[in-house]
């Protein structure tokens, strides 16, 4: 009898991604060890652009449109450097930027002018579109601010159709009928598109504000990495991201996944972001905070995963990522589930000094049969299936699962526990986890220095003391 595995029904989460579409157009390496430090080969976007101060600063200002409106780089002559500017004063439905080719030291901006721009497309396919564009900047200003909001349509931002090098900062995307943010060109029989002909670079994704969302917040690459999609012309491949960061941004009520990334297999480093209460309309395998997909690399660090119906941070990529300094609270499921899915002859997975309280069931739980695993210095507390096993498992199961008790998973220097109190946090009922000075973790971990951990979760300096402490916290 085969053994029960995420994988199984891993292609039934696929097949009502593309039912979903289907039924709306219708309608209408560094290293052995992963770093946050890790380099890729592809050309960034170097040069910073900022917000112009009113609207006669605009190389060009999208005029009002009850309808559709397409911005052409190529037909409105726009060049590199060009700042492309969405009045506040402005009415806009949903609009198409294609054709915005800018360089590494002159990136094309698009931003608002005059206050906040929004984007209201109301049943709609898309709000905001990018095709056959790079090296681009979307920006609605900088910290907190929102300077450019999407609502309305079935995709928030839709990043598609060779569009690579491109950097989104500082919107604001609500409301809409399935991913917030998309960024991916699908396979078609169009040689151009598939895997060895067209490479997505340099894509980063930070400090935009997320919410209330009927299907992912962050939809990134494809989700059919191993099979590809099979269409008249035969089995296409699609296409992989070269250089993914995600980070910094706030995504609450995603209806199914907060991020999801595939396709990435050099590195995709997900960090900094908060999550919450994602998974609200409660589809079955669609429903983490995290989930790092097919034919992908995930380095995800300083999350904090909270209040949802699924696992925290699934992971069925490549059997290959470093999770470390994530606090989790109150996952649906699992506090974090890893299975190697693609490419088995690799480093396996590494998960250290994470923070994980009260999940439904496991803390952790691990499927790895061929690639290594290890599990240093995790704080877990009160996993919900503690008291749910029977022989030949046992409670302490409910902290790090093991499909069998022969994988070559190692666990050290952890802290499990039942009781919320015990590991000493300054406020747990705040979700501040940081130790205090009673607190048994401090000093207890594994010397977990090979993986160049600088920062702890709350972006201290790891290693102040006269040996590591246990948990996402460095007292």
């Amino acid at each position: 009898m085969m053994k029960p595995r995420f994988k199984f029904y891993f292609s039934g989460k696929i097949m009502l991604t593309v039912l979903a579409f289907l039924a709306f157009f219708r309608c209408a390496e560094e290293g052995t060890f992963l770093t946050e430090g890790e380099t890729f080969n592809d050309v960034g976007i170097s040069a910073t652009s900022t917000v112009p101060a009113g609207c006669s600063e605009c190389t060009y200002v999208v005029p009002s449109s009850a309808y559709t409106q397409t911005v052409d780089g190529t037909k409105l002559g726009i060049k590199p450097g060009a700042v492309i500017c969405l009045a506040a004063t402005n009415s806009y439905r949903n609009i198409n930027f294609k054709n915005l080719i800018g360089t590494a030291d002159q990136p094309i901006t698009i931003t608002n002018c005059g206050g906040t721009a929004i984007l209201q497309a109301s049943g709609l396919p898309y709000t905001m579109k990018t095709e056959t564009s790079k090296f681009i900047k979307i920006r609605g200003g900088s910290g907190t601010t929102y300077g450019i909001k999407l609502t309305g349509g079935h995709m928030g931002l839709s990043i598609e159709k060779f569009t690579t090098n491109i950097e989104v900062n500082n919107i604001e995307v609500y409301n809409v009928g399935f991913a917030g943010i998309m960024a991916k060109t699908d396979p078609t029989c169009d040689n151009a598109t598939i895997r060895g002909n067209f490479v997505m670079r340099d894509v980063q994704l930070h400090h935009n504000y997320i919410h209330d969302t009927k299907g992912e917040g962050m939809y990134i690459g494809h989700s059919f990495y191993e099979k590809g999609v099979t269409l008249s012309c035969g089995v296409r491949l699609p296409h992989i991201i070269e250089g993914l960061k995600i980070y910094n941004n706030k995504i609450v009520r995603p209806g199914w996944d907060g991020i999801q990334v595939g396709c990435t297999p050099k590195g995709a480093h997900v960090y900094n972001n908060t999550i919450e209460n994602y998974g609200y309309l409660k589809v079955t395998y669609q429903d983490n905070g995290i989930q790092i997909s097919e034919g992908t690399k995930g380095i995800v660090y300083g999350n904090l995963i909270k209040s949802g119906t699924g696992i925290g941070i699934n992971v069925v990529g490549y059997g290959d990522s470093f999770l470390h300094d994530n606090i989790i609270v109150n996952a649906g499921t699992y506090g974090i589930f890893c299975d190697e899915r693609t490419q088995i002859n690799l480093s396996g997975f590494t998960l250290v000094n994470n923070t994980i309280i009260s999940p439904k069931k496991d803390g952790i739980r691990m499927y790895n049969d061929f690639v290594p695993g290890v599990v240093y210095n995790c704080i877990i507390v009160n996993p919900g299936s503690y008291s749910t096993y029977t022989y030949p498992r046992t409670g302490s199961d409910a902290y790090v699962y093991k499909i069998t008790k022969t994988i070559p998973l190692t666990v050290a220097n952890n802290l499990f526990t039942r009781d919320v109190n015990y590991p000493k946090f300054v406020a747990a009922s705040s979700y501040n986890y940081r130790l205090t000075s009673a607190s048994p973790a401090l000093n207890k971990g594994k010397d977990v220095r090979i993986y160049n951990i600088e920062k702890d979760y709350y972006l201290t300096t790891r290693l102040k003391g006269t040996a590591y402490d246990i948990g996402a916290s460095e007292y």
